[in-house]
């Protein structure tokens, strides 16, 4: 009796975890929603600017232009000394963030 009522319990628990992956899965696609694409060339230059400096002049055709927290985004990829980069500039050029991406981490994601 006691191992049915453990049973119970761990499946709960697994559909549980399933549920809440599964939201935040939803949710990243929402924000990911308002992204528009855009040429590297219809940039403002600052964003041009701060791009080229961060990805080491790295070939960049387009951009991911979005809004988040009400501000304008653009995110750039840039293959840097063989490694994929994702690169954030804001607007006004200022770099908002710059990190390794391991697109292969969100292929297996998407599956």
């Amino acid at each position: 009796m006691r191992s049915k009522k453990l049973v119970s319990v761990l499946v709960a628990l697994g559909l549980a975890a399933c549920t809440m992956a599964i939201r935040a899965e939803e949710k990243k696609e929402e924000k990911e929603g308002d992204e528009v694409k855009v040429k590297f060339d219809e940039c403002p230059a600052a964003v041009k600017a701060t791009l080229n400096k961060e990805s080491g002049g790295a070939k960049i055709e387009t951009v991911d232009k979005e809004t988040d927290d009400g501000k304008t985004i653009y995110e750039a990829d840039a293959k840097i000394d063989g490694q994929n980069y994702e690169i954030k500039v804001s607007e006004d050029g200022k770099l908002v963030s710059k990190k390794m991406d391991n697109e292969e981490d969100e292929k297996d994601e998407k599956k």
